[in-house]
């Protein structure tokens, strides 16, 4: 008999939750937002997956928000600041040592806290709905915590 719960969580992470093709961004790393709803603008610092839209952080007034692409607009403008390049994309395939055999994820988010990247990926299956109520499935992980699987 085949342990489901095995053969769910190696086997779930290849379908993206935004399925075949990502969704474009509206907003890259570090650009400049302009909030609808007020005068303020900030900066975006980064972005995940939530229900079926990104949800971009936008630090503004040394505050995080997290707005979904309708609640701001971009000028093309970008932050100067000397930001070392992220070790992963989002959609990208990497093993993640959750348990005794690494599983795959695929990076669902990516977040920048001032020099240092954070990338998100599922901790639970999405079937799991109860999970999913009473928090995130994102877990945040640094770099050295994940291995790029050569696809």
């Amino acid at each position: 008999m085949i342990n489901e719960i095995t053969l769910l969580e190696s086997c779930w992470h290849i379908s993206p939750a935004w399925g075949q093709a990502m969704p474009p961004l509206a907003v890259q790393m570090l650009e400049k937002v302009f909030l609808s709803s007020s005068d303020l603008s900030g900066y975006c610092c980064g972005v995940h997956w939530e229900g079926q839209e990104w949800v971009y952080a936008i630090v503004c007034h040394g505050k995080i928000l997290y707005l979904s692409s309708k609640e701001f607009y971009s000028r093309n403008i970008f932050k100067n600041a000397a930001v070392p390049t992220s070790a992963f994309q989002l959609g990208d395939m990497v093993e993640v040592d959750f348990s005794q055999q690494p599983t795959r994820r695929i990076i669902q988010g990516i977040f920048r806290l001032k020099s240092n990247w954070l990338y998100g990926v599922d901790w639970c299956s999405p079937i799991l709905e109860e999970a999913a109520l009473t928090q995130s499935r994102l877990i945040w992980l640094a770099d050295v915590d994940l291995v790029r699987v050569r696809v």
